[in-house]
């Protein structure tokens, strides 16, 4: 079992106190206090570990009123960060992205991380075209990069643009993707199928990393039933987790492997 960190921008929140909105900026600001959140993630017995990239597209930096050109700048300094930690620990670092955004995408790849995340993809149309740019770049950069997928649904396991993933995920699938998963969403009996059909009909790592809203029990406990019918392959916390999530569900992953006899894939 592979485990992924929390959400970086509950922690500077919720346990650093940090009000500014636009999290990303921190990677220019506040350097030395990403690499601290990335390490204590680290300590809290994670395999790889998210870049603070998420929101760097220039419409997320417009939404949060800062200056839109600084998207490829705070990407390719959130992605240096996160890869620094990553090897020094012996980690992997995945840079995360979710709209097709030319500057932020090429940030991300030219910080040289190890594995690229298309995460929270909610719109069909939009997380194709980022596919797509994505896609480009890397051979424009003549680079070859792992990529995750990992989508956003809702409780009947539809798209924000109104289609049923589990109709439509094959549109998402190329020769460079290694996972393929749900993140910021609720374990429905919906999701749970969508994810059943991942696991049967491809070859590919399967991703839940879902949201908690400070019931940490219940999250672990969403994790736990796919775990319990061998669905998922890489865990981990987004919106409302932290190190205190992720350092129970390491435990939780120990308790569960050394019961059912389950090899660490990590």
């Amino acid at each position: 079992m592979i485990l992924l960190d929390g959400a970086m921008g509950t922690t500077i929140s919720n346990i650093y106190k940090i009000e500014d909105k636009c999290r990303e900026k921190l990677n220019y600001t506040k350097p030395e206090l990403i690499k601290e959140i990335h390490e204590k993630y680290v300590e809290a017995g994670v395999d790889c570990l998210k870049a603070n990239t998420f929101n760097c597209s220039k419409e997320a930096l417009g939404n949060y009123e800062e200056n839109e050109e600084k998207a490829y700048e705070y990407a390719l300094l959130g992605g240096r960060i996160c890869k620094k930690v990553a090897e020094k620990y012996n980690k992997k670092s995945i840079g995360t992205f979710c709209l097709p955004d030319k500057d932020q995408i090429d940030g991300i790849l030219d910080s040289d991380v190890d594995i690229v995340m298309i995460e929270t993809i909610y719109n069909l149309d939009k997380g194709l075209e980022s596919l797509k740019l994505l896609k480009k770049q890397m051979e424009d950069k003549k680079l070859v990069k792992p990529v995750m997928i990992s989508f956003a649904v809702d409780k009947d396991g539809k798209l924000y643009s109104g289609e049923k993933l589990i109709d439509v995920y094959e549109k998402f699938l190329n020769k460079y993707i290694i996972s393929i998963g749900i993140n910021c969403s609720e374990l429905t009996k919906e999701v749970m199928e969508a994810l059943n059909k991942f696991k049967k009909e491809t070859n590919l790592k399967i991703s839940f990393h879902p949201n908690s809203n400070g019931d940490m029990e219940n999250f672990i406990e969403d994790i736990n039933k796919l775990l319990k019918v061998s669905i998922v392959d890489i865990v981990g916390g987004c919106c409302g987790t932290d190190f205190n999530h992720i350092k129970m569900l390491k435990k939780n992953l120990e308790e569960f492997q050394s019961k059912n006899g389950v090899p660490d894939e990590s």
